[in-house]
């Protein structure tokens, strides 16, 4: 039951276009589209296959200090998966070692490798509220992936 609610929480970001930037987070400057880069949430075992689950993220200009950022979306500075699933990695990993943490996300069938587990679990990230479900630590950011509706196709 527990991959099922990580997989649908997953796969209901797939395809996601992240567009939202305000204004420059370096200056607070008037910012204007850019472009829209590829970004891969996670990857999921479908079939005993590595399938990845890629979103949009639009990037933008400033108009005064020229700098490039990107627009809101779930993911950490420095990370190369979503958020949800850095949270999952870090919250397992205060009990787990990095390869049996890697083991009980090919459980929820994710692909994350211990190396990737091992960096993410050695850097500071903000405080990550979990609840235990089924004996296992959950972060909250991952179960609410799956109260989003899938997108339009």
């Amino acid at each position: 039951m527990l991959e099922a609610l990580v997989q649908s929480g997953v796969l209901a970001v797939e395809g996601r276009v992240f567009s939202r930037r305000d204004s420059c987070p370096h200056c607070g400057g008037k910012v204007s589209g850019y472009d829209t880069k590829e970004r891969r949430f996670a990857v999921v075992l479908d079939d005993g296959r590595k399938r990845p689950v890629n979103v949009q993220v639009r990037r933008f200009l400033c108009t005064d200090c020229g700098q490039v950022s990107p627009a809101q979306a779930p993911f950490y500075p420095a990370t190369r998966l979503g958020s949800p699933i850095v949270d999952l990695c870090v919250v397992l990993s205060r009990s787990m070692t990095p390869g049996r943490v890697s083991r009980v996300a090919e459980c929820l069938s994710l692909a994350i490798d211990p190396g990737t587990i091992r960096a993410y679990s050695r850097r500071d990230f903000p405080d990550i509220p979990s609840d235990t479900l089924f004996g296992i630590p959950v972060p909250r950011s991952l179960i609410e992936l799956s109260l989003l509706e899938p997108p339009p196709r």
